[in-house]
C-alpha cells in the first residue's frame, strides 16, 4: 500500500502570537504521519488545516479538517482552550487527533487492499481479447489553465429523517404529554443545520386529578431549531455528534370541554451515536419559556416554563 506525506496550515493568524511556534509543533508532530494514496497525482498531498477563533472571552478554539490526497472531507473536529493565550495547546491536541485518524485510515485501507487481493486470487484470470479503442481529436487540454491540478473537496452536505418518542409539560397545570415527533435534519451551512419537527401527542393522566368529571387531552404542533453541529473523531461509520440549538415550538391542546394554543422559545441539544449503515440513536432535550400560561380544564396558571426529554433513531442520506 502506497502512502503519501501530510501538509499541516494553521489560518487567522489574527488569533494566534504564537502561530510560528504553533505551525512547527504541528508539522513536526505529523513528520511521521502518512495517508493512504488515493489519487493518481504523484505530487498530490493530504492535507490538515487548522483554524483558530476566539470562541468567547478567554477561550480559543480551534476547527480542525483533515482532507485526502483527491481534496475530499476525511475527519472534522473542534478543540477549545481555557487555560492559556496561546495557540500551542491547540496544534498539541489537533495533532494527536490527527495522528489517530491518519493510522485509523492507513489500517481501514490496508484491509480493503488486503480483501481486494484475496478476491482476486479467487477468480480465475480471463480470456484475452481484442480491445477496441477509438482516437477523437478535440481541443487541446492545456495544463496550465487555471485551476487545473488543484485538489476540491467536496461539500459536506447530508440530511436525515428520524422519529422520536417524546415526554414534556407546559401542556396542563397537571400531568404531562407523551407522543411520537417525525423530524428531518437539513444543512445549510459549514456545521450549522435546520431541524423542523412535528408532534402528536396525549396526556399521560386525566386532568384535572381532583374533579369529577376528569378527562384526557390531546397535542398536535411543531417545532423547528437552528442548530451548530460540533461532531467529535468522526471517521465513516462510526462516532458521535452535539448539536446546540435554540428554536420554538408551537402546539394546539384539546379535549372534549376546551381548546388552547400552547408556545414556547429555549434552547435544546441532542447528542447522536451512529451505529454504522449511516443509522444512529439520538437523544434530546429541551428547555423553554412557557409563552402562553393560560388555565386549560382547572383554575391554574402554567408554570413559567416547559421542559421535554426525547429518545429516537435517525437515518443519514449523504
Amino acid at each position: 500500500m502506497d502512502a503519501v506525506p501530510v501538509d499541516s496550515v494553521i489560518e487567522a493568524s489574527a488569533e494566534c502570537s504564537d502561530r510560528a511556534r504553533a505551525e512547527e509543533l504541528l508539522s513536526a508532530s505529523l513528520a511521521a504521519a502518512r495517508g493512504p494514496r488515493r489519487s493518481s497525482a504523484e505530487e498530490a498531498r493530504w492535507r490538515l488545516t487548522m483554524t483558530v477563533v476566539a470562541a468567547s472571552p478567554g477561550i480559543k478554539a480551534a476547527d480542525a479538517r483533515i482532507l485526502d490526497d483527491r481534496g475530499r472531507l476525511v475527519a472534522e473536529r473542534t478543540v477549545s482552550d481555557r487555560t492559556s493565550k496561546s495557540c500551542v495547546a491547540l496544534a498539541r491536541a489537533v495533532g494527536a487527533w490527527a495522528q489517530i485518524v491518519l493510522d485509523d485510515e492507513l489500517v481501514r485501507e490496508h484491509d480493503e487492499e488486503a480483501f481486494r487481493e484475496r478476491e482476486a486470487a479467487r477468480r480465475p484470470a480471463p480470456e484475452p481479447r481484442p480491445i477496441a479503442t477509438t482516437t477523437t481529436l478535440d481541443a487541446p487540454i492545456d495544463a496550465g489553465q487555471e485551476g487545473a491540478g488543484e485538489p476540491r473537496t467536496a461539500p459536506a452536505r447530508s440530511f436525515e429523517v428520524g422519529t422520536m418518542l417524546f415526554l414534556r409539560n407546559g401542556a396542563a397545570a397537571t400531568g404531562g404529554a407523551f407522543g411520537v415527533s417525525p423530524f428531518v435534519t437539513v444543512g445549510i451551512a459549514d456545521k450549522w443545520v435546520l431541524r423542523p419537527s412535528l408532534m402528536y401527542g396525549a396526556s399521560t393522566s386525566r386532568v384535572p386529578p381532583d374533579a369529577s368529571n376528569r378527562e384526557n387531552f390531546s397535542t398536535v404542533g411543531g417545532r423547528l431549531d437552528v442548530c451548530r453541529r460540533m461532531p467529535g473523531n468522526y471517521i465513516e461509520s462510526r462516532g458521535i455528534e452535539f448539536d446546540a440549538c435554540v428554536g420554538g415550538d408551537a402546539t394546539h391542546v384539546w379535549s372534549d370541554r376546551e381548546s388552547v394554543q400552547r408556545g414556547s422559545l429555549g434552547p435544546s441539544a441532542v447528542l447522536r451515536g451512529e451505529l454504522g449503515y449511516d443509522f444512529g440513536l439520538e437523544i434530546r432535550s429541551m428547555v423553554g419559556v412557557n409563552l402562553s400560561r393560560a388555565p386549560f380544564m382547572s383554575e391554574q396558571e402554567l408554570p413559567p416554563f416547559v421542559a421535554a426529554a426525547e429518545l429516537g433513531a435517525s437515518v443519514r442520506f449523504r
